[in-house]
């Protein structure tokens, strides 16, 4: 199919740009170590960023006051330190463990890959993170970008179609002239479901709740990096 109408790409950043579990794997392998406490990192990071959607969901819902990404990282270090109660985690560290979402690297290729897309395609993030996620992580790695769109400016967290329709009539654009680039096939679909198109970037790791990889077929572009990305759109 062809893609020759799509002028903007929206691109999730958790994940997809971003390197969360390094960043959060790093800084709670190194309380546990400090404290001679044998934890499976892997596991806690991975409760960390479910717990973190599953409370999300519940924002959506109604059932809980909106927050931001940074609220909810935070918030849910509560019961999950009560859960792993060895870890004798206090408000400072846990603080300072939320505060690590802003300290997230790229994967290796994308920073090379950003200024290609960019010079066909208007280049903007469109996720759930905050804001000042968002900007510190890009300023960290030197990325530019022509907007950031953060679901707590929108009004509606991704997975809702108001996320994306209004993401789409913020750049001025019709649902099918915008492309979202996600590693997460629910995102992409959620996309679809609106008219955007697609591009599925394969995901590096594991995501919790499984990456529900479905049909790559379903989705326009199918690349395994950002170099392959660039070399099927650009």
């Amino acid at each position: 199919m062809s893609i020759d109408s799509v002028r903007a790409l929206t691109f999730d950043v958790g994940g997809t740009v971003f390197n969360w579990q390094g960043a959060t794997q790093a800084a709670v392998g190194r309380l546990a170590t400090e404290r001679h406490i044998d934890l499976d990192v892997k596991a806690f990071c991975l409760s960390w960023r479910g717990d973190m959607f599953r409370m999300l969901a519940k924002v959506r819902a109604g059932e809980l006051p909106w927050m931001n990404a940074d609220e909810l990282h935070r918030a849910v270090l509560d019961p999950l330190g009560e859960k792993h109660a060895d870890l004798a985690l206090s408000d400072g560290d846990k603080d300072n463990l939320a505060a690590v979402w802003h300290q997230m690297d790229p994967w290796p290729e994308f920073p090379a890959a950003l200024p290609a897309l960019r010079s066909r395609y208007t280049t903007t993030v469109l996720t759930v993170l905050s804001l000042a996620i968002a900007v510190d992580c890009s300023k960290r790695a030197d990325l530019s970008w022509d907007a950031i769109m953060s679901c707590e400016m929108l009004g509606a967290y991704k997975p809702d179609a108001a996320a994306y329709e209004r993401g789409a009539e913020l750049l001025g654009l019709q649902p099918d002239q915008v492309m979202m680039v996600a590693s997460h096939p629910g995102d992409l679909r959620a996309a679809m479901a609106v008219g955007f198109r697609t591009a599925f970037v394969l995901p590096r790791y594991d995501e919790p709740g499984g990456n529900d990889d479905g049909n790559p077929e379903d989705f326009d572009v199918v690349a395994d990096d950002f170099t392959d990305l660039v070399a099927k759109i650009v």
